[in-house]
């Protein structure tokens, strides 16, 4: 059996990554973010702290080949999307209303305490264990959102470009790796970190398939910036 063979039938095997590559990046830190509140698709703007990170994030981006550069129409989002197509000449930032953040209706901006304090602790735990049946009042079922997210991961496989860098928001994207993977669904908000400006990549193997290459890369947020511009993505 040759090399590509056996990449196929074992891609566990350590074999070199080639081929398309897509790159998540979730939007930088804004003031709810800080406070706890949740979002949704309220469209806060970076804070201070925010646009270090995207500015940073830009940088771990600016010597590797990009050739596109899609994002939620969020502003939190598309300003981090901003920073990374910024280095790359003739790229500019697509908008992509289906990476838009879930919609928690009734629940956004409050804290978990506010959300306890004007729902009910029963409502807010029943949702927090099961996302699948429990919806925030007002809020995105979890039905839609993996109808959008299977519609995500379709139009991903079939863009042209070989390197993407998609930047979205932690629960939309957490929702998002599960089709790209084929897992089946389930409470994923509370089992997977991605942290804010954090990088996850996934590789695109024989028979259009993903391959999740690493998850939560923040190592970029803690160098200086000479150190950043020297660091790869994969």
């Amino acid at each position: 059996m040759d090399k590509e063979n056996v990449v196929n039938e074992a891609p566990g095997l350590s074999a070199p990554i080639a081929g398309k590559k897509i790159f998540f990046v979730r939007h930088g830190k804004t003031e709810w973010n800080n406070l706890f509140r949740y979002q949704g698709v309220t469209d806060i703007p970076l804070c201070e702290e925010g646009r270090e990170q995207a500015r940073k994030t830009g940088l771990r981006f600016a010597g590797a080949e990009i050739d596109a550069v899609i994002s939620s129409p969020l502003s939190r989002a598309y300003e981090t999307a901003e920073n990374i197509a910024a280095h790359h000449v003739g790229i500019k930032v697509e908008r992509l209303n289906l990476l838009e953040e879930v919609n928690f209706g009734e629940w956004e901006g409050l804290t978990v305490k506010e959300i306890k304090e004007r729902f009910g602790e029963e409502l807010f735990y029943k949702w927090r264990s099961n996302q699948l049946h429990v919806d925030a009042p007002g809020g995105e079922s979890m039905e839609k959102l993996y109808e959008r997210s299977a519609q995500v991961a379709k139009i991903l496989l079939e863009r042209p470009e070989d390197n993407i860098v998609v930047v979205g928001h932690g629960a939309m994207l957490r929702g998002l790796f599960l089709p790209m993977l084929g897992l089946p669904r389930s409470n994923i908000f509370w089992k997977t970190r991605i942290d804010n400006c954090s990088i996850s990549a996934f590789s695109v193997e024989a028979g259009n398939r993903f391959v999740l290459a690493y998850l939560n890369d923040t190592l970029h947020l803690k160098m200086s910036e000479a150190v950043i511009t020297s660091m790869p993505i994969l």
